[in-house]
């Protein structure tokens, strides 16, 4: 699942909102792909914030398919900004405040992680649900939300304690 987290608006939020109108023309992994080889990693090399540019995503958006017209008019519209403004709402529910963030079986990791740290990670909660006897389809509602909290907290935010009478 992707979610939107406009983190830093002056520079990504028409970033954003072109992704959400790629995705309107079946293109979201094609666009994805592409801002982070054409527009992140040039800016990231540069600091020239306008490798992440409306402009420089214009430039590049028809040589993987997109209709640029149309690309623009949705990135204008009203449903892609409430779709940007409805992810921001439900991350802001799981406490969700970095980019990236991953939730592995209710586990909230926050940042980024180097790959043998995910893979350990992703390996270590396989074998509690392998180990459980629920099947794969079955796991993630009967044990995590089924037995779980119903709230996320912040990661190195403590259980809550039950109440003593």
């Amino acid at each position: 699942m992707f979610k939107n987290l406009v983190v830093h608006p002056q520079s990504v939020a028409r970033a954003h909102l072109a992704g959400c109108a790629a995705a309107n023309q079946g293109k979201f992994t094609e666009y994805y792909n592409t801002f982070w080889e054409k527009a992140y990693k040039p800016y990231q090399e540069s600091r020239d914030a306008s490798k992440l540019s409306e402009e420089a995503i214009m430039s590049w958006a028809p040589s993987i398919g997109l209709d640029a017209a149309k690309l623009k008019a949705d990135m204008d519209g009203q449903d892609c900004a409430g779709l940007i403004s409805s992810d921001a709402n439900e991350l802001r529910k799981y406490r969700v405040g970095s980019t990236p963030s991953f939730f592995i079986n209710g586990h909230y990791v926050a940042g980024a992680m180097d790959i043998n740290g995910f893979k350990q990670l992703v390996d270590r909660e396989l074998k509690i649900a392998e180990a459980s006897g629920v099947s794969a389809a079955d796991y993630y509602d009967k044990e995590i939300i089924g037995k779980g909290e119903k709230v996320f907290r912040a990661a190195g935010t403590p259980k809550p304690q039950a109440e003593k009478n």
